[in-house]
């Protein structure tokens, strides 16, 4: 997605190269391409094993789950290219997938949701600017703190935002897991054959297997601002413990 907050470039140094300045990630068996409709995917460029290392990526930026504010002095810090990798990014429009919902209160539910959480950005990002140049670096903080919510990763008692792992798509039945448990470092490994072409896809969801495909879609229409559409959804479901399916998304 374009970053919405050009008016604030100024505040920032400009990028010597893609990749100077950023921590190295290894990764050797897939490339990012754009899709029509679905926009950046991560494509398999050779076979995978179950249990294959796909990705390890350290992330570019971290801070203390519990402090957004973290989020955004450690932006501020880092190097230029850093900044362009955070603001190269997922950060959806705050209607997003919304024309997607058939129950009218669904979504609802949705907008009220999403605009509890956008309101507590906005308060937060007005703060902080007060010692910057005010609703010029607004704009900017805002919009990091949108980007935070829907891409960082947390491990331990910290959060982080990971630019290339960002690119993997989300699915209901995934082809790769992940993990930030070896020192806060991405993992992406392989749960069933990958062949060359395939797309990479994770799970966005803690609790994927127990649920039921309206409870899925409202955790992600909510917490990252999109309706999922991915082949388990789009079937009828196949069941999953829980409580009794909700109305209709």
């Amino acid at each position: 997605a374009a970053c919405c907050c050009s008016a604030v470039v100024g505040y920032l140094p400009t990028p010597s190269s893609p990749a100077n300045g950023l921590p190295m990630a290894t990764q050797k068996g897939f490339h990012i391409e754009h899709v029509v409709g679905q926009g950046r995917i991560m494509r398999a460029s050779r076979r995978y094993e179950p249990g294959d290392t796909v990705l390890r990526e350290p992330p570019c930026l971290t801070w203390p789950h519990d402090d957004a504010e973290q989020l955004i002095s450690s932006f501020m810090c880092a190097s230029a290219d850093v900044q362009a990798a955070v603001l190269d990014m997922a950060a959806p429009d705050a209607d997003a997938g919304l024309s997607c919902i058939v129950s009218d209160h669904a979504r609802m539910e949705a907008v009220a949701e999403r605009a509890a959480r956008s309101a507590e950005r906005s308060s937060l990002a007005a703060r902080m600017a007060e010692a910057y140049d005010g609703p010029r670096a607004a704009d900017l903080f805002e919009h990091l703190l949108l980007i935070g919510d829907i891409n960082a990763h947390a491990f331990g008692k910290r959060a982080g935002l990971f630019p290339i792992a960002a690119k993997a798509n989300h699915s209901c039945s995934p082809n790769c897991g992940h993990s930030t448990r070896v020192g806060g470092e991405m993992h992406y490994f392989a749960t069933c054959t990958i062949e060359a072409g395939d797309e990479i896809v994770i799970s966005y969801l803690d609790q994927l297997w127990s649920t039921t495909r309206e409870e899925r879609r409202r955790v992600l229409l909510t917490q990252k601002l999109f309706y999922c559409t991915c082949p388990r959804c789009s079937r009828a479901d196949s069941g999953g413990g829980g409580r009794p399916p909700l109305e209709e998304i």
